[in-house]
């Protein structure tokens, strides 16, 4: 897997060949967020998957930048991939509040788009109050690990089997080298704004136990559906908020499909 920075200091890992697709992760994530997906994807696209600003490998930005100005430093990081030309745009939670603002800003740029589990449609989650804060930084390690577990299961994966040694070690590296506070877009209207806006054809992919929709995921599919009837719209069984990473296989099948 190949690494660079983008414009705007936007980390980047790249693998596979073909029609150019951009991923973004979700909040308090990084390009692993899409670990599961990415050797699959690459096998049909060449596959750039971004460090959003304030996350990962890539540059910070202040912490009260405008979301629009936000999104602007992402664009340019998209518009140095697509080289003029189009590219198509899978994005996660956090990530799909800026991928609905950048489609509708880069219609040319942007093929097809992909949200998975979007952000920006209102306050759809009920799981603050039982979030648990990571303990300082001299606290046992098995207690930090269980906090990550507890957090896990309250807001990301939906089965108890998902969670095992290596999803916690990705999620304890993710929460490690997260500096921006992502809920100020996806607690926002910013994606429903976008939405009747956006020419761009899309697909709505939801894991149908999304942890982070309340009372159901219909919370954040009815938007959808009520904002952009075109969008197709996918349930994917069994699986939580992070559905590309706890519903790997079925996810590739359907972006493959969609892309292609």
């Amino acid at each position: 897997m190949k690494e660079t920075i983008l414009s705007g200091g936007v980390a980047c890992r790249i693998e596979g060949s073909g029609p150019r697709l951009v991923l973004f992760h979700g909040g308090g994530g990084s390009w692993t967020h899409w670990i599961r997906n990415i050797p699959e994807l690459g096998k049909h696209f060449t596959v750039f998957a971004l460090d959003l600003p304030g996350f990962g490998d890539s540059s910070d930005v202040p912490p009260d930048i405008d979301p629009h100005e936000y999104v602007g430093i992402v664009g340019g990081a998209v518009d140095e991939i697509a080289r003029g030309g189009q590219i198509d745009l899978a994005a996660f939670s956090f990530g799909g509040v800026n991928a609905a603002m950048l489609a509708v800003r880069m219609p040319q740029t942007i093929r097809k788009l992909a949200l998975l589990a979007p952000g920006g449609l209102g306050r759809v989650s009920n799981a603050g109050s039982q979030y648990r804060k990571m303990p300082p930084g001299d606290a046992p390690e098995a207690d930090k690990r269980e906090v990550l577990r507890h957090n896990l299961a309250l807001m990301m994966l939906a089965r108890p089997e998902s969670i095992d040694e290596a999803t916690v070690d990705i999620q304890r590296d993710n929460v490690a080298r997260t500096r921006f506070n992502s809920r100020r877009f996806t607690g926002s209207t910013l994606t429903r704004e976008a939405l009747p806006n956006l020419r761009t054809p899309t697909i709505g992919i939801f894991g149908a136990l999304d942890n982070l929709s309340h009372p159901s995921v219909y919370a954040r599919v009815d938007p959808c559906r009520s904002l952009k009837p075109d969008m197709r719209i996918e349930l994917v069984p069994g699986a939580g908020h992070w559905v590309q990473y706890e519903a790997a296989e079925a996810v590739n099948r359907l972006l493959i499909e969609f892309f292609r």
